[in-house]
């Protein structure tokens, strides 16, 4: 069973070597089509963060903590301290009205759309965006 906390550095060229670190660790729990949401909710997440927080310090670290149930993988991404509340549940747009040909846009709907269940709010005096993936369908 995983249950493991990681620590990014708040800067874009560490995360790659996170995203594959993470879903190197949660490969063995989920299904291929599950763990391909799981990577690219990883990947939006953390550069969403990194280019996005506000208010915080640019060294700041961000804590990651991956775990995970007979049912689910859990993956919990703390804001770096400092950084202003965001609820991407808010701002996300459905990939239906999502023009095509926009370069951007598409993250937090990407989220959205790939995560079984998104959660986001205050745990332990830090803002956490909670993200689920099931493993009901897992072929064992």
């Amino acid at each position: 069973m995983i249950s493991e906390t990681f620590y990014l550095d708040h800067n874009l060229e560490s995360i790659d070597p996170m995203v594959q670190l993470l879903v190197r660790t949660a490969e063995n729990s989920l299904r291929q089509d599950v763990l391909g949401r799981f990577g690219i909710c990883t990947s939006e997440a953390l550069t969403n963060l990194v280019l996005h927080a506000k208010n915080c310090a640019p060294d700041a670290e961000m804590q990651i903590k991956l775990s995970e149930t007979e049912i689910a993988v859990f993956l919990e991404v703390y804001d770096p301290e400092g950084a202003d509340p965001f609820d991407l549940r808010k701002y996300a747009t459905d990939l239906s009205e999502i023009d095509v040909m926009a370069e951007g846009g598409r993250g937090l709907g990407l989220i959205m759309a790939c995560a079984d269940h998104v959660a986001y709010g205050r745990v332990d005096n830090k803002y956490r965006l909670g993200l689920t993936f099931n493993k009901a369908d897992k072929l064992g």
